[in-house]
């Protein structure tokens, strides 16, 4: 066995943090139906038993996995917000751009973000929260631009619904 076949040797630090590192990093080449906690005890280096102290069942995992996800996209698009200037419009085309970037790049993290593996949200607080926080953000620039006179006037959440299913439908395109 070569140093690259050999797992990881883990020993100090935040094993919740190296899981998920190792389960996105491991998503980006199987999907969700082959990850398996002690498949990923095994490349980092820890008993089996380990990620049971931080996850208590595969889908635990799978929604820390989303709720990362979207903590990352929520960095990305505030990220892309803030380089496209004051601008509510110019804002959303660049969260837009951001968005579809975002998806081509994770393809895999994106599926299991907005598909039924990490469901229902109501069962992983978390995950509810950072997905309402993105969903939050795109409301914020709406309004702003509705509070600017760059948009009509309308139902911000019903518009934010719109252009969230616009983009999303995009991203998955």
């Amino acid at each position: 066995m070569t140093s690259e076949d050999s797992p990881r040797a883990y020993h100090h630090g935040n094993l919740r943090a190296e899981l998920l590192d190792t389960a996105i990093e491991q998503l980006r080449e199987q999907g969700t139906e082959d990850l398996s906690l002690r498949a990923l005890a095994r490349a980092i280096g820890v008993s089996q038993t380990a990620p049971y102290r931080h996850f208590a069942d595969k889908g635990e995992l799978l929604a820390a996995m989303a709720t990362r996800g979207y903590r990352n996209l929520l960095a990305t698009l505030e990220t892309a917000g803030r380089s496209a200037g004051s601008n509510p419009a110019d804002q959303l085309v660049a969260f837009a751009h951001a968005y579809v970037a975002y998806a081509a790049d994770n393809p895999q993290l994106f599926k299991l973000m907005f598909g039924p593996a990490a469901q229902p949200v109501e069962r992983y607080p978390e995950l509810r929260d950072a997905s309402r926080e993105t969903f939050l953000l795109v409301q914020q620039i709406l309004k702003a631009g509705m509070d600017a006179g760059l948009f009509r006037e309308q139902d911000v959440t019903y518009l934010a619904n719109a252009a969230w299913a616009g983009i999303h439908g995009l991203a998955t395109l």
